[in-house]
């Protein structure tokens, strides 16, 4: 598999061992040298003129107008980019800046993954469950991008090339082969960081048919790292509407969406003289809004209120001088200071008024919680257990090869 890594310049790779060089003909992969490159040197790549430059301090260079190749001749001595080891091959394309991509096997990259994603200190059980999770995930979505199978960041799954923490290495050796599947064929399981105590169904999230497998389960991830929103968003009328792209004049009105009413849960918003109304999930008003998790809520506030307010509204958000207990969250806070209106009903946001929006929970909310996941583990349940809580319990886990 193809791994797009997002590598920022300057660029250099250095040999852990001997690697082959090879440049891209019409018929495959041509050698560029008789023999290895020798380890122990640098270079620096770049373009130049349209065509991909590598050069060494040593005054060694290497120019090609067409892809690259680098090829350890021993597996356990990977090339660096910028210090980081990857696995496999590296190949380099040229564009306007150069293109780095990982040529790996799916074993190696889940461990690439699991680095990215997670922490070496999380229970084995829980990075178990992650790990058959992602290896399910990577093979349902393979070939994503067409001329790569998935880009190295969140858009796809957080890559981090060749861990050097022994857990991860552990973690996906316990589950090699292992993926789950649903009526013999593979499930989509995807997973987030926290869902903010309850994961979602996956209808409400995107578009698409339900999936019996990724129905909103119960979460345990309360004392993780990223439950709570670390800072709330104020928008005016105006500005939310802009957001939305809606537009028009006028009060805007917000209400709430029904799964009886559309077949999934979100917010409608309309304006009095405008293009209509719109009627968006919450996942979509979560992306267009740039929040950082599911798990929100609107709430009506005055704007001069809020402005009066501001300095010591600073302090209760950000905590500034002041310890709190990790159990009193972002919306208490705010409470004791502000006098709020959750947005429930039909509501008009008019002059003066703004919309403040508290949440918990990163993410899009579906499937695996991996903060869940590592408190489940915490509990003592097993990696299986862990798997069967998120996706069902008629979710089969098996071995692939």
């Amino acid at each position: 598999m193809i791994v797009k890594l997002n590598i920022t310049e300057p660029v250099n790779l250095e040999l852990s061992g001997p690697a082959h060089l090879y440049y891209q003909g019409e018929n495959g992969w041509i050698p560029v040298l008789e023999g290895a490159l020798p380890p122990g040197k640098t270079w620096f790549c770049g373009m130049e003129k349209g065509k991909i430059l590598l050069t060494t301090g040593a005054g060694d260079s290497v120019t090609s107008f067409f892809p690259l190749l680098f090829v350890p001749v021993e597996t356990d001595k990977p090339v660096k980019i910028n210090g980081q080891p990857y696995p496999g091959k590296i190949e380099l394309r040229p564009g306007f800046t150069v293109g780095f991509f990982n040529h790996t096997g799916l074993e190696d990259y889940v461990a690439g993954v699991l680095a990215g994603e997670t922490y070496p200190h999380w229970p084995p059980a829980a990075l178990q469950a992650i790990a058959v999770a992602v290896r399910t995930y990577t093979l349902f979505n393979l070939n994503r991008h067409g001329e790569f199978d998935f880009c190295d960041q969140v858009h796809c799954q957080k890559y981090a090339g060749l861990p050097q923490a022994p857990a991860f290495l552990s973690a996906v050796a316990a589950t090699r082969g292992q993926v789950l599947t649903w009526e013999g064929r593979l499930i989509n399981a995807v997973y987030h960081a926290s869902s903010g105590g309850f994961t979602q169904n996956n209808e409400d999230v995107w578009e698409g048919e339900a999936l019996p497998y990724l129905r909103g389960v119960e979460d345990f991830d309360q004392n993780g790292e990223k439950y709570y929103w670390a800072e709330s968003f104020i928008f005016t009328g105006e500005e939310l509407a802009a957001k939305l792209g809606l537009n028009g004049n006028g009060p805007l009105e917000i209400f709430p969406v029904t799964a009886g009413e559309r077949g999934f849960t979100g917010l409608g918003f309309r304006r009095e003289k405008g293009n209509g109304e719109m009627v968006i999930r919450y996942e979509t008003v979560r992306r267009l809004l740039r929040l950082p998790g599911p798990n929100f809520r609107f709430y009506k506030v005055n704007m001069d209120e809020l402005a009066a307010a501001a300095s010591r509204l600073e302090e209760l958000v950000l905590g500034k001088g002041i310890e709190f207990d990790r159990e009193v969250s972002l919306e208490a806070r705010i409470r004791l200071l502000l006098p709020v209106e959750e947005i429930h009903g039909r509501t008009l946001i008019g002059p003066g008024e703004g919309v403040l929006v508290i949440g918990r929970g990163a993410g899009h909310g579906v499937g695996l919680s991996q903060w869940g996941a590592r408190a489940l583990a915490e509990k003592g349940c097993d990696y299986r257990r862990i798997l069967n809580h998120y996706y069902g319990e008629k979710v089969i886990i098996q071995r692939a090869y």
